[in-house]
């Protein structure tokens, strides 16, 4: 398959843009006094949660636009572009990268698992974008970000000594319901599609060995994360329902 430079600087203007949100977070966020009182690593990851916001709420209704209303996209399943997908794949390599470099900075506060998470997905839409394959699925596995605004809004809520409130814990319950129907219920089940259309693709010899060997070892390593995360965010939820029983 050829290699496709077009979109290099829809990229490199994504990356550029979030790098310069995350910068522009940490000017705006000395305004308010409790971001001031907090120690470094909060006020990281309070940065952090600025871009983190705007990206789902930009690529969430994209993907569902997409998905929706982009009819010649649902024929693209394995390769081809449009230029809607081919515009949200680009915007979210663009994020990625940002993600995985401040996550790499930063990985003593972050872990190792969200590093994985960030170069998987980096890799991932940037290989989408320059062969022009899975644009179907970009969309599809993006929506997956919908359940990051529970996620971002339950740090939050942490950190302003908010946990014994009602929002906090209906919060963490959207999260938990979310999580499940997003990313596991849906997110298994477009994960068998993708393995179909990939070995629908593979006998017919539409894609390259080494597309084919990523996608299914990214597929693999994002949903098996996404499981461990889920048993974390279910035990997190279950103590708070002990926590409001009593």
């Amino acid at each position: 398959m050829l290699l496709d430079l077009k979109s290099t600087s829809e990229i490199l203007i994504s990356f550029a843009l979030w790098w310069m949100l995350y910068l522009g977070s940490k000017l705006a966020l000395r305004n308010f006094p409790v971001y001031v009182s907090w120690d470094a690593v909060t006020q990281y990851k309070a940065r952090g949660l600025v871009p983190s916001t705007v990206f789902l709420l930009l690529i969430v209704p994209s993907s569902i636009w997409a998905i929706a209303y982009d009819d010649e996209l649902k024929h693209m399943r394995v390769t081809g572009k449009t230029e809607l997908s081919n515009s949200i794949i680009a915007v979210a390599a663009g994020y990625f990268m940002y993600d995985s470099l401040i996550v790499f900075w930063h990985l003593k506060h972050d872990g190792v698992a969200y590093l994985v998470h960030g170069v998987l997905c980096m890799f991932t839409y940037l290989i989408a974008v320059m062969y022009q394959v899975y644009q179907f699925y970009g969309p599809v596995f993006l929506l997956f970000e919908s359940t990051t605004l529970f996620v971002n809004a339950r740090w939050l809520l942490y950190e302003l000594k908010m946990t014994s409130t009602s929002l906090y814990f209906y919060n963490g319950l959207a999260l938990l319901l979310s999580w499940i129907f997003v990313r596991l219920v849906f997110g298994y089940t477009y994960s068998y599609f993708f393995w179909m259309d990939t070995l629908d693709a593979h006998s017919k010899k539409n894609l390259d060995f080494f597309i084919i060997l990523w996608y299914t070892t990214a597929n693999i390593g994002l949903n098996f994360l996404n499981t461990i995360w889920f048993f974390k965010i279910l035990r997190g939820a279950l103590r708070a329902l002990r926590g409001k029983k009593a």
